[in-house]
């Protein structure tokens, strides 16, 4: 999670000055050590607050640890072989039980999420319900508190301009920089061999040895985005320790890369729809007029432009951050950074009004520095990915591979960059495998999401008989993040009592129970809500529709359009207030996964 409003209550002030708690939750039982939380504040707290060391008092249940660990679990534990991997634990004093917290990324921080319940501010809205667990938030191997890496930046940038290569020699370009960009990690970090070793598979031990050190028999746990590849692991390693486990945004194990590279070019055109379908019910949409439509149009129109002539972007250029002119590659990537995470419709569609109608196409340029191709991104992911075929060939192939869902011409997905940056990989990584399991796990989706679509989701459930699905209608990427939609209350309810929400089908929710099945039919991007009340965001536009559908009730995807199940006015403006708060992850974020 992240600081975006760092606010802290009047209510806490008192509790941190005064109020004693029987249990002893301040100090860690051995091996753990207890570390100063003060002078152990997460990046992102950091950031917010403009500060390296935390200026107030900090509450008695804010607890911040370590633990040394072998580097590699093969071999052990020596003074070249133990790292040290940091967390912060929000610690009550009748705790329900251990609840652990990966924020995805990979590489994202874990430990502000701990802060925020302790501290009451107003990112602890989406863990309302679990301050009486034990809350652990783990930074796993590589970023600040565990043995982060050094690697060198820049060097990239200056040497790659591109997004992602269409020629052998612009392939053989990028595959040189990325090597010598993991080179410098190899180099620069320590002790020696980190970079092969900060991978899920020693992630998920680290995590079982300081569940081990709390004297807990069970993890209770939430995993976001990558979080869910990694308590996928976990849980199949250590299935007697799986306690409630939910897995949001899920990149599963053993997907081929090609079936998930297809189903994010697929997902990237219903966004498109999406984004036509939102600009119907939106008067201040530039393509309004138009009628259903009239986005697709505009962006085939403004693609064919670029596809005969880069694009004139007069906002970017030489020292300005961003490349001009914009060319097809550059639309495409563009298009996908618009709809990534929180889909920013309006972004979009007064960024493709600027190109179709002014003449400038500069809110799609390139950004390099934006690009996770040079970032602790690479080590974490690319130790978990394994790359058979790593030519140029094999990598058109991927693109070329997926053009049966691919009608408005995207072609960009950001898997599709996942291989081509673990294709420099010089590491051996896990042969790729499917994780049946009989555990009873819930899994959580959204209709439109780019970053994981909702079939990758669907691949994971079907390997679990006794899991459940629980479908979002709507954008976004993780529902979790989204405490006022009533998906998110089913997932809260599950943490807390173990019993799966009940099997339903409306407006807001779909729920698979265990030995369901999924229809494979893809929601209607026009029949499924808009607004708000659908996850969705923007930037540039405050005051969002609040639209259930476009079609009428039973006229889309067979979903039920019942208006009387969505959130009233007054929680619209909270569920708008706490999506705004999420969208600081862009801030913070190395990864979007």
């Amino acid at each position: 999670m992240f600081f975006s409003f760092f606010v802290l209550s009047p209510i806490f002030l008192h509790y941190a000055r005064g109020l004693s708690i029987p249990r002893d939750v301040t100090t860690l039982p051995a091996p753990l050590r207890t570390v100063d939380c003060s002078t152990h504040v997460p990046q992102p707290i950091q950031l917010a607050l403009n500060v390296t060391t935390f200026p107030g008092p900090l509450p008695p249940t804010l607890v911040c640890g370590e633990l040394d660990v072998p580097m590699d679990y093969s071999k052990p534990m020596a003074q070249d072989n133990t790292i040290t991997v940091g967390f912060a634990i929000n610690r009550p004093q009748k705790p329900a039980g251990l609840m652990l917290f990966h924020a995805g990324g990979p590489g994202l921080d874990a430990a502000s999420a701990a802060w925020a319940i302790a501290l009451n501010t107003s990112d602890a809205a989406a863990f309302a319900g679990l301050e009486n667990f034990d809350f652990l938030a783990v930074n796993t191997r590589g970023i600040q508190f565990s043995n982060p890496l050094n690697c060198t930046s820049n060097t990239f940038y200056n040497n790659v301009s591109f997004a992602f290569p269409s020629t052998q020699a612009e392939f053989d370009q990028y595959q040189a920089a990325t090597s010598n960009f993991i080179q410098s990690c190899v180099k620069n970090s320590s002790p020696p061999g980190i970079v092969q070793h900060v991978g899920t598979a020693e992630v998920i031990q680290d995590w079982d040895a300081i569940r081990a050190a709390l004297n807990y028999e069970q993890i209770h746990f939430v995993g976001v985005s990558y979080g869910t590849f990694v308590g996928a692991a976990y849980a199949a390693k250590f299935p007697a320790r799986v306690g409630r486990f939910i897995l949001d945004a899920v990149i599963p194990h053993g997907m081929p890369f090609q079936d998930m590279i297809t189903d994010q070019v697929a997902a990237i055109n219903r966004l498109l729809l999406r984004a036509d379908a939102f600009c119907m019910i939106d008067p201040s949409c530039p393509f309004h007029s138009q009628g259903k439509g009239g986005v697709v149009t505009a962006w085939q129109t403004v693609l064919s432009h670029a596809l005969k002539s880069p694009l004139p972007a007069p906002q970017c250029g030489p020292g300005k951050g961003c490349n001009n002119p914009v060319t097809a590659t550059d639309l495409r990537l563009g298009a996908s950074v618009f709809f990534r995470a929180n889909p920013d419709f309006p972004a979009f569609l007064q960024a493709l009004d600027l190109a179709l109608n002014k003449g400038d196409a500069s809110k799609f340029a390139y950004v390099p520095a934006a690009d996770i191709r040079e970032s602790v991104v690479v080590p974490l992911l690319c130790s978990d990915l394994k790359i058979t075929d790593k030519s140029f060939d094999a990598f058109q192939a991927f693109s070329t591979n997926s053009q049966k869902s691919d009608p408005a011409k995207m072609v960009y997905a950001q898997i599709w960059q996942f291989v081509l940056m673990c294709d420099a990989w010089p590491f051996e990584a896990p042969e790729p495998a499917k994780l049946p399991t009989n555990l009873p796990l819930l899994w959580t989706t959204s209709d439109f999401d780019l970053n994981l679509p909702t079939e990758l989701a669907t691949f994971a459930f079907e390997q679990a008989p006794n899991s459940t699905l629980l479908i979002r209608h709507g954008d976004d990427h993780v529902s979790f993040d989204l405490p006022n939609l009533p998906s998110h209350k089913l997932q809260i309810d599950f943490l807390r009592t173990g019993a799966f929400p009940p099997a339903q089908d409306n407006a807001n929710v779909t729920v698979i129970p265990p030995g369901g099945k999924r229809s494979s039919v893809a929601p209607d991007p026009y029949a499924v809500p808009l607004g708000l009340v659908a996850g969705d965001f923007s930037a540039v536009e405050n005051n969002l529709p609040q639209s259930a559908s476009i079609h009428k009730p039973g006229s889309g995807s067979g979903q039920k359009s019942d208006s009387q199940s969505l959130l009233n006015g007054q929680n619209l403006k909270e569920v708008g207030r706490y999506v705004v708060l999420l969208q600081c992850l862009l801030c913070f974020s190395l990864s979007i996964l």
